[in-house]
Parts: C-alpha cells; structure tokens; sequence
C-alpha cells in the first residue's frame, strides 16, 4: 500500500469513529464519578484515542501516535473531576478529532500541523515547550514522507579539502554589528551542537536532536555566508547535507558517522573561540573536513555508512598525516586528550591584544555607578580634611593667644610676689633674704607654672595633630589621583571609536545613490574619536538622516554638476573630533546649498511665519529643523515627510547639544553638532542662586563673567546684558527656576553667563559662580522626572545637591511664537506612512544585517524569529513585504509563505526568499509555495535593495 492511500485511510478510519466519540463524551457529561457507567464509558473513549495511536505507530507515523498519547493522558483526567468541572475538557476533547482529519487531508498545509500542536498545547493538560516543538518537528516531516517533491540533484561536491577550505580569516569590510552578534550567538550554537552530536554518539540521541542539529549547523552556514568566513561556511554546509541525508532517510545515525559528527562539531567549537580570540587556531580542521566530506561524497554515491571511517584523533601536532583507523574508543580518548590539552598549552600565554572579555552593560553601569559614588565621597572627604585641617590652624593660633595670656600673667604675679616681699622688709626683717638672692613662691606661682607647663605640652600635640594632618592630605591628594584614573578607566569600557558605523553609512550613501540616481563618494575623518557607546548607540540613526538629506537634497544630479563644472561625484565629508568633553561632528556636502527661498516659500504656505516677517539667512535656514517640514511635493522613502532633520534636531536637544546650520549657494552646506561625549558624567558650571546650586552644561556654555565686567540693564519690559560693545538678550535665572528674585539686590550685583541655544545667544543673571567640574548625573526619581528643566542631580562635595538644568527646556517658554505653532501646524505632513518590511530569520545575525539594510534604505522594519513568530507579528504589523528565510524553526519560510498565500488579507503581500540554499529543487519548492524572488547568501545588497523596491511598488 502506498504512504499516501495509509493516509487516506487513516483519516476516513477517525471520520467513521468520530460521531462514536461524540457520543461517549455526550454520555459522560451525563455521568457523575460514582455512577456506574461512567469508568466503562471512560475506557471506552480512552480505549479508541489509544488505539488510533497504535495505528498510526504500526504506519510509522510517530507525530500522530505522540498526538494520540497526549490526548489520552488528558481523558484519564476525568477520573479526579466532578461533572460541573469537565467543561474546558469537553471543548479540548470535542476538537480533536476533526482536527486530525483536517491535517491528514491537508499535510502540505503547515497550518493546519500548527493549529494541532497549537490545540494540544493549550488542553487541559498542555505540552510543555520541548514536547510541542518536538511533535511539530515530526508531524511537518511527514509531507516529506508522503510527497517528496523533488528528486535528488546533487551538486558536484569536492573531493579533497584544501587548506583554503579551511580558512578562518574576517573581511576588512565586515559589519561591527553583525561580528558582534555573530560573538554574541555563536559560542553558544556550537556547545549546543557539541551536546546534540554527544547524544548521537551515546547512542541517546533521537531524531529531534538531529533536527536540532541540522538547525544549528544551518544557521551556522547562513552566518559564516553573511561574514565570508570560508573554513565556517565548508564544513558547515557538508555537515548540513550529511545531517538532512539521516533526517530524511529517517534512520539512525551510525556509531562511526556519530563520532565524525562530534569532531565535526568540536572543529566548529573551536573555530568560533578562534575568531573570538580565546583558543588556538583549529590545526585538525583540514582533516576533518576531509571526513566530512568523504562521507558526504559517500552519501551522494549511495553506498552503505555502517562501515567505521578514518578518525581524527589527534592530527592536531601532524594535520598533514592520518593516523591508522583507531577504534573508537581509542578514536575518542584521542580526541578528549587533545581539548582537554589546550586550555593547559594555554595557560603560560599572556593574553594577546585581541582577547576580549564579554561583560554585561549592566555590570558595567553598575560599576560605573561604584566609582561615582567614590569619586563623591573622595570629595566628600576633601572637604571634610579641608574644614580639619582650618580648625588645627585655628588651634595653633587659640594656642598661641593662650601662651601670651600666659605670659602676662606670669609677669604680674611676678611683679606682684615682689612688691610684697619688699613690703615685709620695711617692716624691720633684718634676718630676711633679699628677693633678688632667694626666690620665693606662693601657690600662685605654683599654678602659673603647672598652667604654663600644660599649655606647651597642648602646643606639642597640636603641632603633632598638624603634623599628621599634613600627611593625611598627602595621602588624600594621591587617593584623589587614583580614584579619578579609576574612574578615566571606568569610562574608558563604555567608550567606543565612531569608526564602527562607517560601513553602515557608506552603505546608507550608496543604497541614497541608487534610489535617487545619484553619485556620491564619503570620507569619514576622526573615525578614531570615543564616545559613550550608548551615544553612538543613539547616534546611527541621526547621522543615515543626515546622509540621506546630504545625497537627496544637497547633491545635484550628475550631468547638472556636470553643467555646473562640478565633478559628476558628488563629496560628502562627515568629520568627528573632540573638543575636551565634547564632540563635534560635522556633515559637509559640496552641493547646491540650502534653497533658502523655498524654505521660506514653504513656511509662509503652511502659516509658519507671517509673509511681511522679517527673517535672517540663519533663521530661514533653520526652519528646515522643524518637525514635518519638507520642500518636496512628492513623498518617497528617501524624501517628502519631514522626518530628516527633525529628527538630528531632537537628538541633538535631547542630549543637550547644539546644531548649526552654513549653506553657500552653489557651494555646499555643513550641519554641525555638538554633544557631550558621555551621558554619565558632565562637564559643568556651578552657580548659585539664592541658597540653591544649579549646574549648566558647558555644551552649552560660551561664558562665565564675574560681576562689575558687564552691566545688566531694564531696556523697557525687557532686561539686557552689554558686554564688549554688545546687547545680549538676559533672563534671571532665579525667575526661569521659579526661585524669588531678592528685590533688594541690586542689578550690578549679579554674575553673568553666556550661553547658546539653537544658535541663539542668552544671558542668565546669577548670584555667584561657583566652580566648575565634571558632575555624576544622576536620574531625579520617577517622581520628578516630569518637572521641567531638570535634567538630574548630582552630590558635591560638601554633601549638598545640585540640580543639573536642561536649558532647551527651561527656556523653551522664551521661545517665538511663530515656533511655537509649529507643533500645532505640521503634524499632517507625517500622515505618509514609511514603507514597511517584515524580516523572518531563526539566525541574529542575518536578521540584524537585513534589518540595518533595509532600514538605512528608508524603510520601516520588524523582525520575527520563525514562521510561528512572524504569524504573532503579522497581527499587529502589516507590511509591504516579507523577507524570509527558508530553513527555520516550528515553521519554514516555504510553510510561512503557504500561509500567507491562504489569507486573504496577505496573498497579495510580495515575499522574497534569502537562503544558502542554491539547488534548484529548492527554487521549485519555493516558487511553488508562491515565493515572488529567491536570492542565495551571500546575497548582494544593491539587488536585493532594487527588489525589494521594484517589489512593492509593481
């Protein structure tokens, strides 16, 4: 009988006994536990559920007979419920029967598998995870059993493993992003492998480790494709092939091929440690891939795998040698002495410079947040040993004021005890002694002395007390040294050279090109410049929006350049550079400069400013920072809503930076930023105001002048500050803070400091200037995170606080009204929505590379981890196309895109299939599914782009 008339039989068998089914659970609804019918009705149930099992076992259908099980462990439930409780057990049993019929009549179908596993997962009794992906796994092999649907085409596969096959070396131009994905995702795929190829060596191993197996060699591949890792990608593939040969012969893998499987995937193991810096290049990896491959060509000849193949074992010291074939056990102590061996090699080696060790953000944040708080208790006790050391001065002087009122009073007891003694004489003591010959003393003398004596030895132990302070400070002034070279080392391990992003911004340049038709060249200069990784985190995504804004608005076309006598080439310069603890970036382009006049144009059609308003270059200019402002009349995925520069401008306020805008007509234009270069500490002025203490960036701080150097001045409403011949627009600080202002200080009395804001220069009185020093910043609590211009707190020395001001927002009521309108006139020139894309990939690091892809080429993207995840996706996200892979986990892209094509609302949707799989039976499964395009990894990215495009808008 064929595979396929045992299924039709099957399903008309669960047809013919489903209305008895009905029936029996009919009665037992009826019966309660004591009644006498109800266990003969249970077993009667169960009975039929377990004997369908048996039936489809004997078929050689082990997803039907698990299915079957699970159900009749869910029957016997009964046993310990009373009648009023079987209600959610009678729905979950009512369904299963058609359920399976649904499926057997439907294999192709992957949802109707799904919907299965996805019923049973939710009984009464449920599966647990590894249990439903394990019954997915068995039930979505047998369409495979019952309609292969292609015959084996093998492609010409080598024969001889050569040293180039092997080779482990990563591309200059290789993503940072996808490498650290790859470091982050790989280790852990391979100590997986090694488990899985353990159990099949060990004989415990069944046929859902081999799926698990095919999987993690398969993503393994993918990525190794994406990186254009040679020696990864080889043995990576020929092991796939052997591994999907076992799992679709459904047999047993054999003890010898098992063991090839596990130095296969020891060999994997230690070429990702390799490419991490933490192990030895693997010296054995020629020889097992020769394995390998002798196998794999053994498979392609049809020839019988029982036969012991020739085993590693220790090639490592000889790879050029095979040893004699071992047996394995022998095979196997070889193999374990040789990694149990490295580890030890290792150990006299001094790590290289390329060893990295991997340690969470939120430890490092952790630690940060230790050394900021001793770098405020280190001032803490600054402080502290300065008001000790003022009081020890302050004794010495106490202590020689003493010693002179010592003094004058031991002159007038002396003077005193004279004048006495020669009163006795003239009373006639002729016998007495003359003073000068005997002194003589009383008890006061006595005290004076004793007073006198007590007092030096204060004196000796308050030179003693100054002594040892002096040496404490000395102590302190080192601790100091110290702590702050702690805390430059701590900041050290969040900081991170911009040059990362280059190769995703010469991407963004050249996908720009494409979609516009025009040619430019970028040079990144500075790429050598740290920042905060959290910044640079941050700051991808403003500077594509630059980019694209440089090639899109400022470039010209090539001919008309050419016209102009301007290279067809396009330049775009994109510079970084520090300047103390900020940095400046500049994006310079050699285009046709800013259109001033229909900047302006357009502000006046959309009521922005009135058409009589007086406006600067640099006003005008600037309004092209405003949200949903565009000049273009036709909406595009590189151009047209408003979202460009709005967004550099929300970033640049939300790091408290400042954005300038320089455009010469013909010549080009230049956007600068500044931003601080860490968000964790902050270089800033400390001012007083009143008996509170505020810090200001010194991003934003031009100016500090001391009183009596300026004159602030009442210019009618509105206060001024002159200064070197000029007027400057002033603000009390105390006011913008909601402090009361002291109306009886006088207006000279105050400091002033500069400050500059969008371009524009403020001046804010202050009681007094402080200090200025590089500030911890601290969150003000969930409960002041909504008060307006604070942007955190920070600890001084002296234990007191002081409030970190974010001056966008304390000044923003200052601002014109015109600008202040905006928000109320442009919202409707974002109502265009973003084209979108949906990527579906099991492997981190290619759904990170397609991600960044096809976002720097303007679209909106969402990522699903497989079929099943991008199903749950698809409820709330509905994109203009779908980019799948086509080996995934729980569902397939060929069974991912069966589905869709049997919805209604998604038929239509364009879908491309990316896989490393390049025969042409997979093209035809795929295209039979209704896959539109099929591109191979390693894909190229300008076609995949011009797909994608041509895709979504046939």
């Amino acid at each position: 009988m064929k595979l396929t008339d045992l299924i039709d039989a099957l399903a008309a068998e669960v047809e013919k006994v489903q209305p008895d089914l009905d029936r029996g659970l009919e009665l037992l609804a009826t019966l309660n536990l004591e009644d006498e019918g109800f266990i003969d009705a249970l077993d009667h149930y169960s009975g039929q559920a377990q004997r369908m099992g048996e039936a489809a076992e004997m078929a050689g259908f082990p997803g039907l007979t698990a299915v079957c099980n699970h159900v009749t462990e869910n029957t016997l439930l009964m046993v310990g419920m009373e009648r009023h409780e079987r209600g959610p057990l009678m729905a979950f049993l009512k369904q299963w029967p058609p359920l399976i019929v649904q499926y057997l009549r439907n294999l192709s179908d992957p949802s109707t598998a799904a919907g299965l596993v996805d019923h049973l997962y939710h009984a009464p009794h449920p599966l647990d995870d590894e249990q439903a992906l394990k019954i997915a796994h068995m039930l979505g092999a047998m369409d495979g059993q019952v309609n292969p649907a292609f015959a084996d085409q093998a492609e010409l596969r080598p024969v001889l493993a050569t040293a180039g096959d092997v080779a482990l070396v990563i591309p200059d131009d290789a993503d940072s992003k996808m490498l650290e994905g790859f470091y982050t995702e790989a280790p852990e795929q391979t100590r997986y492998l090694v488990s899985l190829a353990r159990n099949m060596v060990s004989g415990e191993g069944d046929s859902s480790d081999l799926i698990a197996a095919k999987r993690v060699v398969h993503t393994l591949k993918g990525s190794g494709a994406i990186l254009g890792l040679r020696g990864l990608t080889a043995l990576s593939h020929h092991l796939e092939d052997i591994l999907e040969h076992f799992e679709r012969k459904q047999l047993q893998v054999a003890k010898p091929v098992a063991d090839a499987l596990l130095d296969a995937a020891y060999c994997l193991e230690q070429m990702v440690s390799y490419l991490a810096g933490l192990d030895d290049y693997p010296q054995q990896a020629q020889a097992v891939l020769q394995v390998v491959l002798d196998l794999a060509n053994r498979i392609d000849r049809g020839e019988e795998l029982d036969v012991p193949v020739v085993r590693v074992g220790a090639l490592v010291s000889s790879p050029a040698s095979f040893l004699p074939v071992e047996t394995p056990a022998s095979a196997a102590l070889a193999m374990a002495t040789q990694y149990a061996t490295l580890p030890a090699a290792r150990a006299g080696v001094t790590a290289s410079a390329n060893t990295a060790l991997r340690v969470s953000v939120a430890r490092v944040d952790e630690l940060f947040r230790v050394s900021g708080e001793v770098s405020v208790h280190t001032a803490a006790m600054e402080v502290r040993l300065k008001a000790l050391t003022e009081g020890a001065r302050a004794l010495m002087e106490q202590n020689l004021r003493v010693q002179k009122r010592l003094f004058e009073l031991e002159t007038v007891v002396d003077v005193r005890a004279l004048t006495v003694t020669r009163g006795r004489d003239g009373r006639g003591d002729a016998a007495a002694f003359d003073p000068l010959e005997m002194d003589q003393y009383n008890e006061l003398h006595s005290t004076s002395r004793a007073l006198s004596e007590e007092i030096a030895d204060a004196r000796t132990l308050a030179l003693q007390l100054d002594e040892e302070i002096a040496e404490i400070s000395g102590l302190q002034a080192r601790q100091q040294r110290l702590n702050k070279d702690m805390q430059h080392l701590v900041i050290g391990t969040r900081m991170t050279e911009v040059g990362m992003l280059e190769s995703r911004l010469q991407r963004t340049v050249r996908a720009t090109c494409q979609a516009t038709g025009k040619e430019a060249t970028l040079v990144v200069a500075g790429g050598t410049t740290l920042i905060d990784s959290e910044v640079l985190n941050r700051l991808a995504e403003p500077l594509l929006h630059l980019l694209r804004n440089a090639v899109d608005h400022g470039l010209e076309m090539p001919h008309e350049r050419v016209a102009l006598r301007k290279p067809a080439v396009g330049a775009i310069m994109l510079s970084f550079a520090r300047q103390g603890q900020q940095v400046v970036l500049r994006c310079q382009d050699d285009g046709c400069g800013l259109d001033l006049s229909a900047i302006h144009y357009r502000a006046i059609s959309r009521g922005l400013v009135a058409p009589d308003q007086a406006m600067s270059d640099q006003e005008i200019a600037r309004l092209v920072l405003l949200p949903g402002f565009s000049t273009r009349d036709v909406v595009s995925e590189v151009s047209g809503r408003g979202v460009g520069l709005d967004v550099v401008n929300d970033w640049v306020r939300g790091l408290n930076g400042a954005i300038r805008i320089s455009s010469q007509p013909g010549f080009g234009c230049t956007i600068e930023l500044r931003f601080a270069a860490s968000l964790s500490t902050v270089q800033s002025l400390i001012v007083e105001v009143g008996s509170e203490r505020f810090g200001l960036p010194f991003v934003q701080v031009e100016r500090a002048i001391p009183r009596g150097v300026g004159t602030f001045e009442n210019l009618g409403e509105k206060l001024i500050y002159r200064h070197e011949k000029q007027a400057y627009p002033a603000l009390m600080l105390a006011q913008l803070s909601g402090l009361q202002v002291d109306p009886a200080k006088a207006m000279e009395e105050y400091d002033a400091v500069i400050i500059r804001l969008d371009d524009k220069v403020h001046v804010l009185a202050v009681d007094r200037l402080l200090d200025a020093r590089e500030l911890l910043v601290k969150s003000p609590g969930r409960y002041a995170r909504h008060v307006r211009g604070v942007a955190g707190l920070s600890i001084l020395g002296d234990g007191g606080v002081a409030v970190n001001l974010d001056l966008v927002q304390l000044l923003a009521g200052s601002a014109p009204q015109h600008l202040q309108q905006t928000v109320a006139v442009l919202p409707q020139a974002r109502e265009v929505p973003l084209l979108s894309v949906l990527i579906v990939d099991d492997a981190l690091s290619v759904r990170t590379s397609l991600l960044q892809l096809v976002q720097d080429a303007g679209f909106r993207a969402e990522a699903a981890r497989d079929g099943i995840d991008a199903i749950n996706t698809l409820r709330t996200f509905k994109p203009d196309l779908l980019l799948t892979d086509l080996e995934m986990a729980n569902m397939n892209g060929v069974e991912l895109t069966s589905h869709i094509r049997g919805r209604d609302d998604l038929k239509r949707l364009p879908i491309i299939m990316i896989t490393s799989r390049s025969q042409d039976k997979h093209r035809q499964l795929a295209a039979q599914a209704g896959v539109d395009a099929y591109f191979t990894k390693p894909y190229n990215d300008t076609e995949l782009l011009q797909k994608i495009r041509s895709s979504i808008t046939v």
